[in-house]
């Protein structure tokens, strides 16, 4: 009687060979992967703009304009506008602890300047540590433009009303992404007025240049917003929509769609 022998298990030159494909198999599946979840964040960080550009319309049909970039208030001696839109964000308990504090100013409480807001943050953003920019102040990768919440050269609270808008909701800018911490400073939301580089706004009159594309932690300019990526930095516009900023933007045609009342035609670039 003749047995047939039969082989159980690879050869090592056949596990050699499956783990070769597989290794190649990761490698081309891997940019894939990539980019998909580069898209899934910047579509996040588009929706956040947008909350926060509704927040603004909702503050001005309920108070009558656009909340100032450091604004008093009632009892409040000095907030944000990010601390103003909180109740417009579903953040009413962070904005109540707020208005409670018995300095009159909302960051000086500590469960205030330490509060994460998801609606404030850019999955992308690598540069803060779970939200926090510095100690435990909680950072905003959405800056705030200067010349539409405050008024270059004047004040903070120019009570500008979105239909003073003269140039156009959807050629002005609103906000704009920026790094949570960048260089030796931050984009701090409930940070005032008595540190630029630490506030979570930027403006044209102390920085002109468009957004940097993708610069490291150090070479961060905090005067300026910055992109996730090589894309282009995301921004909200008055009228509630969001744009990519194209990298290659001449500085002519940034400067004038952060100006709400410039009167100047955008460039073909925008």
């Amino acid at each position: 009687m003749s047995y047939i022998k039969q082989r159980v298990g690879f050869t090592l030159i056949e596990l050699l060979v499956v783990i070769a494909i597989i290794a190649i198999l990761i490698g081309l599946l891997l940019p894939a992967v990539q980019k998909v979840r580069e898209a899934a964040n910047r579509m996040t960080s588009s929706n956040n703009i947008k909350q926060l550009g509704l927040a603004v319309h909702s503050h001005n049909d309920a108070e009558g304009y656009i909340p100032g970039q450091w604004e008093a208030r009632g009892n409040i001696l000095g907030a944000s506008q990010h601390f103003w839109l909180l109740p417009y964000i579903e953040q009413v308990a962070i904005y109540n602890l707020g208005l409670e504090d018995t300095s009159f100013y909302p960051h000086n409480s500590a469960r205030v300047r330490s509060a994460v807001i998801k609606s404030f943050l850019a999955p992308s953003d690598t540069t803060t540590s779970n939200g926090l920019a510095t100690g435990d102040w909680a950072a905003s990768n959405y800056a705030a433009n200067h010349a539409v919440f405050g008024e270059p050269g004047v004040g903070w609270n120019p009570k500008r009303r979105i239909s003073e808008i003269r140039d156009g909701t959807s050629n002005t800018i609103l906000f704009a992404e920026k790094y949570g911490a960048c260089g030796g400073n931050g984009s701090l939301w409930s940070h005032g007025t008595w540190n630029w580089p630490w506030m979570a706004t930027y403006a044209i009159n102390v920085n002109n240049n468009p957004p940097q594309n993708a610069p490291t932690k150090a070479a961060c300019d905090p005067t300026r917003p910055q992109s996730f990526g090589t894309s282009g930095c995301q921004v909200g516009l008055c009228d509630g929509s969001v744009r990519n900023i194209n990298p290659n933007i001449t500085n002519a045609t940034w400067v004038n769609a952060n100006y709400p009342n410039d009167g100047i035609t955008l460039g073909s670039d925008w």
